[in-house]
């Protein structure tokens, strides 16, 4: 089989892919209606996203960008196979993109049938991805509510069939794996069953805690990887004392008696004025409850997972095992667009729709940003608005405080409706964006 090749960046030449004239990837959501309702989705936050479909009439509008592009994803929050026009829509961007380029989008694989699987490929489909979160049945439901193993191997089965009858050897399809405390012993088999059968790729992404009840499955820790690298140092050192950190705010405020008190007190408040001292961000509780068994078993799977794809020929892409201070947002950084299935134009996955965010224990409301639809002004316009490419340009620029490791809660710059800045002045939502710290990926 032969991969397919990206184009080089629409910024080739000096020119970052975000500030380029032309978007090198667009985000084409064609839905937001799913035949599934999973537990951790974003459908399920707050007051929910209405089911929309993208008209013929929005698509053809998205057609100018279509020849300088690299990448496009047709979807977003929904299930890309509900919408009847699919194939219509494909056909159409390919008949408009570039050879090499990659048109793709992500599926449950529910309603993927031989014929369907034919049809797509037939149209231009260069990849698509299955979601699969476990190879236990039983887990498997308990993350997708609707879903069944049976469904995703009857998926990969005729994808496979598909491949060899239509003869596009240049297709390539792989799997998405939403990864929790619950699944991560699923990892390995999740890696073993794209290979056996026949898929190239395997991206997994931690959960994005949408509500309360997710928040426990989380399994990255949430310290900064810099910020956690010196506590894990110190806390061997101080263990080798006899002093247990994680008993800090239970010595610092008394609530039961602890021996050594005050030397836990003051050995962990020294580490805290270290980690202000080097610049880096620091939440007091947080490092108290970092748990270094759990952690240290996640960083042998992760490698264990490595060398397993490697020795199978899956491309395995693994999220960060903890928030990274050296922060980058791939999906603006790569010169991104995202359109919904209304026609409104957005700069990333985060800012996509307006939801409740509690990916760090926080309630925190995020309004959309949008820049435009276009119904009204034409994409390439948009894109190139001074304000939306000062918007990209500052997202880049990393200026932004990071949220999540911050002890000061709670905040009134960010868990409020009304939103205006954080508290560096920046406009931005992105200082408590899971994406740009390497905890969340999609496929792009």
């Amino acid at each position: 089989m032969v991969s397919r090749i990206s184009l080089s960046p629409a910024g080739a030449g000096g020119r970052p892919p975000y500030s380029a004239p032309r978007p090198a990837k667009l985000f084409a959501e064609v839905t937001t209606a799913c035949n599934f309702r999973c537990a951790m989705c974003v459908k399920q936050s707050g007051p929910g996203i209405p089911d929309y479909f993208m008209s013929r009439e929005v698509f053809k509008k998205l057609v100018p960008a279509f020849p300088t592009l690299d990448t496009l994803i047709l979807n977003g929050i929904g299930e890309p196979l509900l919408h009847p026009r699919l194939e219509e829509f494909v056909r159409t961007a390919r008949k408009f993109m570039a050879p090499g380029s990659v048109i793709g989008f992500q599926t449950n694989g529910a309603l993927l049938s031989q014929d369907r699987a034919e049809s797509l490929l037939s149209a231009g489909t260069d990849k698509i991805s299955l979601s699969v979160d476990a190879s236990d049945p039983a887990l498997f439901r308990s993350m997708r509510e609707g879903g069944d193993t049976d469904d995703v191997n009857r998926a990969a089965r005729a994808l496979e069939a598909a491949r060899v009858k239509t003869g596009r050897e240049d297709f390539i399809w792989g799997s998405e794996m939403v990864l929790t405390k619950d699944t991560a012993d699923e990892l390995p088999k999740v890696i073993r069953w794209v290979a056996e059968m026949g898929g190239e790729f395997l991206l997994v992404t931690h959960v994005m805690a949408y509500d309360g009840d997710a928040l426990p499955l989380v399994a990255y820790d949430p310290n900064v990887d810099r910020t956690l690298a010196i506590y894990r140092e110190r806390k061997k050192e101080a263990a080798g004392k006899g002093l247990d950190l994680s008993l800090y705010y239970i010595a610092k405020w008394r609530l039961r008696p602890i021996p050594r008190r005050q030397e836990i007190i003051d050995f962990m408040e020294g580490v805290v004025r270290e980690i202000s001292q080097k610049g880096l961000p620091q939440h007091m509780f947080n490092l108290a409850a970092h748990d270094e068994e759990r952690f240290s078993a996640l960083e042998g799977l992760f490698e264990r997972s490595a060398r397993l794809a490697a020795d199978l020929g899956v491309a395995l892409r693994l999220p960060s095992l903890t928030p990274k201070f050296d922060r980058r947002c791939d999906f603006v950084e790569e010169g991104s667009v995202f359109v919904t299935a209304r026609g409104t134009v957005h700069p990333c996955y985060f800012l996509w729709h307006s939801y409740i965010s509690r990916a760090d224990g926080r309630t925190r409301p995020v309004e959309a940003q949008s820049f435009g639809s276009v119904r009204e002004r034409p994409l390439l316009e948009i894109w190139n608005d001074p304000k939306f490419a000062d918007y990209r340009k500052e997202i880049c620029g990393y200026a932004y405080p990071f949220c999540g490791n911050c002890s000061l809660a709670p905040c009134g710059y960010i868990e409020r409706a009304d939103f205006e800045q954080d508290c560096l002045g920046n406009k931005l939502y992105c200082g408590a964006c899971p994406w740009g710290l390497g905890v969340l990926q999609c496929m792009r």
